[in-house]
């Protein structure tokens, strides 16, 4: 008897575990899903925001030049991003392209738009 009870006892945590475990794992793809369509509304923005500046001189063409690195690195990213630690790295980088077209914005004299995104 008591080895059956022990037996009913293991199984129990076993279970409870699993489906602890399963819980978290489904929460989290939903979490990394939404970081991925917040990254991918910035590298929308990022996109029109490239294609509408034409560069008139040399620093904004270099600062340009630098936001669609960015932009590229941030898609690639996006897509192989499987963790939310990942999906940062991907904001972050696109971070970095928001910065560049706001320096190009302002090397062409032009408002240098809205603030980046935390």
């Amino acid at each position: 008897m008591g080895r059956f009870l022990f037996l009913v006892l293991v199984l129990a945590i076993v279970g409870l575990a699993i489906w602890w475990i399963s819980r978290e794992w489904s929460g989290n793809v939903e979490r990394v899903a939404d970081a991925k369509a917040e990254v991918n509304r910035h590298l929308d923005r990022m996109s029109g925001e490239l294609a509408r500046l034409d560069p008139d001189n040399d620093e904004a063409l270099r600062a340009m030049s630098e936001a669609v690195d960015r932009l590229n690195i941030a898609r690639a990213q996006v897509v192989k991003a499987t963790t939310l630690g990942q999906v940062r790295i991907a904001k972050e980088t696109v971070r970095g392209g928001l910065y560049f077209i706001r320096k190009a914005r302002e090397a062409m004299g032009l408002d240098p738009g809205p603030p980046l995104p935390r």
